[in-house]
This record gives C-alpha cells, structure tokens and sequence, in this order.
C-alpha cells in the first residue's frame, strides 16, 4: 500500500504511557521494525513478542517479532520464509491481513493488521463464557478462519483461546505461520513435540504430524471453553492432560444442543471422523440460525460470515484509542528514499543521484505540450523537444487548499528529484525537496516497472503509479515516459523519445494509483526514464548522469520472435568524464 503524508502531531513526553491497551517498551526493545514505526508492545510468548506499530500510511499494525535463539537457526529461517509465502495467501473474515514480513531480518517478523480487542482467554477469564448469538458467532468466525487457513496449505498448530481476538467486529484468529516454523525447528532441537497442553490433538501425541484435522480437534476444544468456561478435558500437568485426551471423552456439559453435535464430532479420537473446518461452520449455521433470512445462510449453502458477525456479534465494548493518539507515541517518519536506504552519489567522481530541477508549482496542473495527445494523437516529431515554456504553462497555480501548513513551502518554492528507490527492484520515487536543500521533503510518487508484452518491435512496459501522499493531487501522463537512445561515453545530454500515445490521469488520496501502458523499443537495451516537465532542461533535453529511470533489456526469444524482458534499477558509472551504458553493459 502506498504510504501517506500526515499532517504533525506533538509527540508524547518522555516516560509518558502508551496508548490504551499497549505495554511500554523497555530499554532493548525495538523502535522501529522494518518500515514501521513501534508505538508500544501488545505481549509475549514463548515464540517472540507482539508490538503495535504504525506502517507508512499510519494504519495500524501488529508486528510479531521472533526470539532470538529461533533467530539464530538458518532451519528456522527457511521454514519462517516458506510459511510466509503460504501465509500471505490467506484472505477471510475472521483472520487479520497480511501486510508484509522479513525471514532475513536480524530478528525475522511478521505483520499483520492490528485487532483491538481482548483474547477470548481474558475475556472469559473476566466476564464468563459467551452467551446467546455470540457463542455461535465465534464458532462461525473461526472455523470460517481455519477454512481459509488450510486452503492455503497451511496447518495452524497452535489454535487456543489466547490466540483469538474478540474484535469489536468479530473473532479474529491468530498466530498462524509461525507456529508451525517454531514448533519444527523446537522438534528438531528436541525431538519432542511441542505445543500447549489441552490444545493437541490426540494422534499428536501418538507421534502422527499434525494436519487440518488437528486443527478442528483444537477447534472443538476452544468452542467448548467459550460456551462453559472450562477446558472439556478438565486441567492439570501435561502428562495428566495428555492422559485424558487420548482415553476420556471430553466433558461438554453446558454447551447448547445444536452446538454440542457439532463439537462431539469434531473432538472425536480418530482424526478422519471429524469435520473439516468448512462443514463445521455450516453444520454451526443451520442449527444455531435456521432462519436463512435471519442471519447466517445463503441459498447455495454457504455461510454469510460478514452478515453473521453484523446481526450476531455483540461488540466487546473495546475503547479504541485514535490513531493520533498512537501518531504521538511513534517514532517520526523517516523519508521513504532513506527508508529504502538509496545511495545519492555513485561513480568515480561521486555524482549525485538526485537531479533537482525546476520549481514544484508545474506538478499541481499542467497543459499537455501536444493538446491532442490526451484524446490518442501522437506527438508531432519521434524525438521530444518540447520547448519548456509550453510545458509548464500552468506553473504559478495556487497551492492546493488541503496541503498542510508544514508543505505549503515545498508546494511554493520546492525543487523536484527523482532517483531510484529501491538498489534490487526497476522503482522510481518522485520527491520534493526544499529549495534551500535543509529540511524535510515530501515523497510524492513511487513507480513500478513492469514489460508486460511485445507488439512487433514494440515493447509494452507497465508502469503502476502510487500517489503517497493524503491531500493534494498530482497529474501524470504516459508523456511523462520514454526512452533514450544507446549512450556513448562522450554524451553530456539525452533525448527521450515519447510513446505515440498518450494517457493523462489526476492522482489523488481517494485516487492514488494509476496503471499506465509506456511503449518502447522492444528491439534493444536501454533506459526507460520518468522525465517530467520540472526535470529537462532548457531544451527539454536530461543530462547522462539523470537517474529517474530504469534497465530495460530484451532477453532470450522465446518462441515466435518473443523475447523475454528484464528490467533493473539504473546504476549510473562515470569513467573519464563519460557514462557507461549501463543498461547495454551489465556491470
């Protein structure tokens, strides 16, 4: 998601408390993970501890960040990865969405959207079992959870009340993916099973690897602790809690009779005889709501989970403290070039990445050079020169009404740059610089590059524009693209050659991307540039060393004439005064 430019806000004092609901950070505990910012700690286990943070828009996050001693295992680290690939898959209801992970951090984590709310082991522990629709709402919600879970290929492991949160929404299962990365590598160090007594299945403890069935057996358990406030297999030490599961039935007196069918099955001993987790939530739809135009299911059978927790589901009464609250408590963004840690000077003679041309007032309205261009003309000549006086006819516009007190100089006076944003990945970064070069800039634009398809001689290269930040506007255009031709070590200048049509689009906070389609000559290597109006010259022309564009190289022919494409972030090298050609040359 693209990240967003808030307006300030005083930050809290030193020692103040965190926000409602979170734990301060101690002195060794992160304060930024990734490229988010931590606001304070939500808790810990036994496989590393949960911060609350802020990502790059100021929505809230969950960061789990694992314990060093996993962190130290290259196993654990490959297994973390491949349960991440799996885990970013899953979409439902009832399960927090991913946001991002890094198995190749100092400390590997893992961040999801942030809940509010207590588990369902605090809630009962202070309130007593749930009562009247809430009951099956949750048994809906997360068995809706596990359904996506395993349709992703993955086993949960580690499904108990102290990892379903009561959201003000609805139940939100938990916890997912790094479970079973920690409980291999545990097993491997061990060679005992790991996992939390009363919530592992029978043929676990009989030495059988854990499967989606597994998960429903906890599944039952956890139902059965919501409707009565107890464990169905009583407590005690491990040993007498693994006694009981592999030889008593589980106790479930107290839970409603329609339920109750559904939880036998699904704590049965034997593992084929019970439910997957999509039966389970249909048999708990049809017998706790048989009324289908009341609450839970549609005609074809499947359950309404959105319309379930809407009509059912009770709320928890959970004061959620405002993000400006959180805004206090976190470190200050940092700009997203810094984020991506971008070099600014490269070659021999240290030249600087960031070109810083022109005035800003041209980036909040402009005439297109070619009036027809935006209706599919094409421009008048193959190579653009474009005198700077008629592109930037609406430079001096007012600044936009909604942009904060804090940018209204950039907006005014500031100078644009755009560089390479990422030193692995073909992105481009538009940002605003103060005029003076001191201060705090303003990242206005992140581009992605992709060559999608070869028409003839003609490369298709996709180019996605994500507008970052929250007030404003910016226009962009598939004029603002093109390609320079092959460099040779004595050239000071370059001309970009425009595609032959031409798409004009408003980017905005409620509008922030684009997809645009820039075409090229598919035939041979070069730059692909982002050259807007306040970055040419007086002859509408960019200097060599310019780094707002990216590699583009046609490959191996495929088949039928088709070649492969790559695309990579430009890397300017200056020999002797000149400029490789880098995107000819591989370095």
């Amino acid at each position: 998601m693209p990240p967003r430019q808030s307006s300030p806000v005083p930050p809290a004092g030193p020692g103040s408390a965190p926000p409602l609901g979170l734990r301060p950070l101690t002195a060794d505990e992160p304060r930024r993970v990734g490229s988010f910012r931590v606001v304070g700690r939500i808790g810990a286990g036994g496989m590393g501890s949960v911060y609350a943070a802020l990502d790059d828009a100021d929505r809230r996050v969950a960061v789990k960040c694992v314990h060093r001693v996993y962190a130290a295992d290259a196993e654990f680290r490959q297994r973390f990865a491949r349960e991440v690939a799996l885990v970013r898959r899953v979409s439902a209801v009832c399960v927090p969405s991913f946001v991002d992970a890094d198995p190749e951090a100092d400390l590997p984590w893992l961040a999801t959207e942030y809940v509010p709310g207590p588990t369902l082991h605090e809630h009962v522990g202070g309130n007593g079992p749930l009562a009247g629709d809430a009951l099956p709402a949750l048994a809906i919600g997360s068995a809706e959870a596990l359904a996506a879970i395993h349709a992703a290929g993955v086993v949960h492991r580690d499904l108990k009340p102290g990892n379903v949160i009561l959201s003000p929404e609805g139940p939100r299962v938990l916890d997912f993916g790094i479970a079973r990365a920690v409980e291999e590598t545990a097993l491997t160090r061990t060679g005992g099973l790991v996992g939390t007594p009363g919530w592992i299945a029978p043929e676990q403890y009989r030495g059988a690897p854990a499967t989606d069935r597994s998960d429903i057996y906890a599944w039952g358990g956890l139902v059965a602790f919501a409707a009565t406030g107890r464990h169905p297999h009583g407590s005690g030490t491990s040993s007498t809690m693994a006694a009981r599961i592999l030889s008593e039935p589980p106790d479930l007196d107290g839970v409603p009779a329609g339920l109750r069918e559904v939880l036998e099955r699904a704590l049965d001993k034997a593992p084929e005889r019970r439910p997957d987790a999509a039966t389970a939530m249909r048999e708990v739809a049809s017998a706790l709501f048989p009324d289908e135009t009341a609450a839970a299911v549609r005609g074809g059978g499947d359950v309404d989970v959105p319309r379930v927790m809407g009509r059912a589901w009770p709320g928890t009464g959970v004061v959620d403290p405002p993000v400006e609250e959180w805004r206090r408590h976190a470190p200050r963004r940092r700009s997203w070039v810094v984020r991506r840690r971008v070099p600014l000077a490269v070659g021999a003679a240290g030249a600087a990445l960031a070109v810083l041309v022109g005035t800003v007032a041209g980036t909040l309205a402009r005439e297109d050079a070619d009036p027809g261009a935006a209706d599919g003309g094409t421009p008048g000549g193959a190579q653009d020169q474009v005198p700077v006086a008629e592109a930037g006819d609406a430079r001096g516009a007012d600044v936009p009404s909604d942009v904060p007190e804090e940018y209204r100089d950039l907006y005014e006076s500031g100078r644009v740059m755009v560089a390479s944003a990422s030193d692995t990945a073909p992105e481009l970064v538009r940002r605003l610089e103060p005029a003076s070069g001191d201060g705090e800039g303003l990242d206005q634009l992140r581009l992605s590059f992709t060559a999608t398809d070869l028409v003839g001689d003609t490369a298709l290269v996709e180019v996605r524009a994500e507008y970052l930040p929250d007030f404003g506007e910016l226009q962009i255009a598939e004029w603002d693209f093109g390609r320079a031709p092959r460099i040779t070590a004595d050239q000071g200048v370059l001309d970009v050659t425009r595609p032959e049509t031409n798409s004009v689009y408003v980017l905005s906070a409620r509008n922030p991307t684009a997809d645009l389609l820039v075409e090229v000559d598919g035939t041979e290597a070069g730059p692909v540039y982002y050259v807007p109006d306040e970055v040419r010259d007086a002859d509408a022309a960019i200097t060599v060393d310019y780094p707002g564009g990216v590699c583009f190289r046609p490959e191996n022919v495929v088949e039928d004439g088709a070649y492969d494409f790559e695309l990579e972030p430009l890397r300017p090298s200056v020999v002797e005064g000149g400029r490789i050609d880098h995107c000819a040359d591989r370095p």
